[in-house]
């Protein structure tokens, strides 16, 4: 089956996938952080575990972009489409801050 990448480069899908498949909904305490970095393509997670979903991690690079929490199973199709719908509501919103300067 091929993959739709929304015309991205992105490396490690499969493997993000299979780490979804031990979630259980958005109720459980265990859940994964996804990114995508712009400049290599790369996806990938880290592991956070807490209740109230009060953990997080940042990247400090332009290049690399915060998808959101996983907290179920999902195919690479899927995760591919969180990724493109990510990195197109970046660029909406480095437009928008760049306009914003212009007024200012």
């Amino acid at each position: 089956m091929k993959i739709d990448t929304h015309n991205l480069k992105m490396t490690g899908i499969k493997t993000v996938s299979g780490e979804t498949k031990c979630l259980h909904g958005y109720y459980s305490d265990y859940y994964l952080q996804l990114f995508y970095d712009r400049s290599t393509g790369e996806v990938w997670t880290t592991e956070h575990v807490s209740l109230g979903h009060n953990s997080w991690t940042r990247y400090h690079s332009e290049d690399v972009i915060d998808c959101g929490f996983l907290t179920s199973p999902h195919t690479m199709q899927e995760i591919s489409d969180i990724i493109a719908e990510s990195v197109r509501s970046a660029a909406e919103q480095a437009a928008f801050l760049r306009q914003l300067e212009e007024v200012i």
